[in-house]
C-alpha cells in the first residue's frame, strides 16, 4: 500500500536536478526577466531624472551669466533662430545680415551654446521653424499656434509615462488620506521615540499595502522645469514667432504690460487686457479642475486630523502663490510665452479630464490600468 508524501517538491528551473519544497516559489525565466527589467528601469529613471534636472538648471543659470544666449523681444536683436540670410527672402524667417547672424547647424549650436541649447532647444526650434514656414500662407498667425501646439503635443506624448505614474500615485495618496489621518491622530500627543517609530512603521505598512511610492508623485516636477525652459527658449528666440501678430492684434514680440501702461494703450494696447483675461484664468483652471475631479473621485478620502487639514491649507496657499507668480510671468513676458501658457493649460485640462475618466473606468474593471503598469515594471 503506497503512502502519499507529506511534502511535495517542485523542480528548480535554474537547476533541474535540485528540487525545492512546495512553499518555495520556483523562479521562472519570465520572473527573472521582470526582476532584471525592474532594476534596469529603476536606474534608468534615476539617470534620466538626474540628466533632465542638470540640463534644466544648466539652461536656467546659463541665461544669467552667458550674454550670447540673452534674448530680446525686438526682431533682429538677441539670440535668434531662423534660416540663414537670403535663403527664403522673407525677413520674418531669414536671420539679419547686418547683425552678423548665421544659421547654425546642430553641432555648431552644441559647441557655441552648450548641451542644453544643442540637445533640447535646437530640435524644438528647428521643428517649429519648418512647420511655420511650410504653413506661412495661413492668416492671423494661425501657423504659429499650430506649430506650438504640435511641439507641446510631442512633449506631452514623450512624458506621458511619467505623468501617468505621478497621477496614479497622487490618486493613491488621496485614497489613503483618511487612514493616514487616523494614524496621525492616534500618535498626536505621543512624542517619545518608540511612538514615533511605531507611527512611521504603521504609515509605511499603509504605503506598502496600497503600493504607494511617496516620491513617485514628485517625478513630474523633475520633468516640468526642463520642459518649461525648453519651450520658453524656443518661443523667445525663434525669429518668425517674434515677428508674428496673432489675429493682427497681439504681437508676439511685445509684453502685455508694456502695451497696457504706455502711450500705446489707446492704439490697441487695451486689447492686451483681454489677452491677460484669457491666459491667466486658463492657467488657474488648469490647477483647480484636476483638484475638483480628484475630490469627486475620492469623496470619502478626507483628512480628519488637524495635521491633514493644515497640510491641505498649505497646499492651497502654495497653489495660490504659484498661480500669482505665473500670472506675473505672463504679464511681464513676451506675448508668445503667454500663448504657450494658454495652450499648455488647455493640454493640462484635457489630459487631467482624460485621466479622470481612465481612473474611474479602471476602478470599475478592478484596477486593470495599475496592473498593466505593474506588469511592465512602470508602477
Amino acid at each position: 500500500m503506497s503512502t502519499k508524501p507529506a511534502f511535495s517538491f517542485s523542480t528548480n528551473s535554474a537547476n533541474p536536478n535540485v528540487v525545492s519544497p512546495f512553499w518555495v516559489k520556483p523562479v521562472t525565466k519570465t520572473g527573472q526577466a521582470k526582476k532584471v527589467w525592474k532594476i534596469v528601469w529603476k536606474w534608468l529613471k534615476l539617470a534620466i531624472f538626474a540628466f533632465m534636472m542638470i540640463m534644466g538648471l544648466w539652461g536656467c543659470f546659463q541665461t544669467m551669466w552667458d550674454g550670447s544666449v540673452s534674448t530680446n523681444a525686438t526682431v533682429g536683436s538677441g539670440l535668434e533662430f531662423g534660416f540663414y540670410f537670403g535663403k527664403t527672402g522673407d525677413w520674418r524667417y531669414d536671420l539679419s545680415a547686418s547683425m552678423g547672424q548665421q544659421y547654425h547647424t546642430y553641432s555648431q549650436w552644441t559647441m557655441d551654446y552648450g548641451p542644453f541649447y544643442g540637445i533640447f532647444v535646437y530640435p524644438g526650434a528647428s521643428l517649429v521653424l519648418n512647420l511655420m514656414y511650410s504653413t506661412r500662407d495661413w492668416v492671423g498667425g494661425l501657423n504659429a499656434l499650430m506649430a506650438i501646439f504640435v511641439l507641446l503635443l510631442i512633449i506631452r506624448a514623450l512624458s506621458i509615462v511619467v505623468t501617468l505614474r505621478s497621477t496614479l500615485q497622487n490618486e493613491k495618496m488621496t485614497e489613503v488620506q483618511g487612514k493616514i489621518s487616523e494614524i496621525n491622530a492616534k500618535y498626536k500627543d505621543l512624542k517619545d521615540m518608540a511612538s514615533k517609530q511605531k507611527k512611521q512603521q504603521e504609515t509605511m505598512e499603509i504605503y506598502k499595502k496600497y503600493n504607494i511610492k511617496p516620491f513617485a508623485a514628485f517625478e513630474q516636477m523633475f520633468i516640468t522645469l526642463p520642459i518649461f525652459l525648453i519651450v520658453y527658449r524656443v518661443v523667445t528666440i525663434l525669429r518668425p514667432l517674434k515677428a508674428t501678430s496673432l489675429f493682427g492684434i497681439w504681437s508676439f514680440g511685445v509684453t502685455p504690460l508694456s502695451q497696457i501702461f504706455s502711450g500705446e494703450f489707446t492704439h490697441g494696447g487695451w486689447t492686451f487686457i483681454f489677452f491677460l483675461l484669457l491666459v491667466i484664468p486658463a492657467q488657474f483652471l488648469s490647477m483647480k479642475l484636476p483638484q475638483m475631479w480628484a475630490r469627486k473621485r475620492n469623496r470619502n478620502a478626507t483628512a480628519t486630523s488637524d495635521k491633514g487639514n493644515k497640510q491641505q491649507k498649505r497646499m492651497k496657499m502654495f497653489q495660490t502663490i504659484f498661480a500669482g507668480v505665473m500670472g506675473l510671468i505672463v504679464a511681464f513676458s513676451a506675448v508668445g510665452v503667454g500663448v504657450y501658457w494658454f495652450l499648455n493649460s488647455l493640454f493640462a485640462i484635457a489630459q487631467s479630464y482624460i485621466m479622470h475618466v481612465i481612473i474611474i473606468r479602471s476602478r470599475r474593471k478592478g484596477g486593470k490600468l495599475e496592473s498593466r503598469l505593474k506588469s511592465l515594471g512602470l508602477d
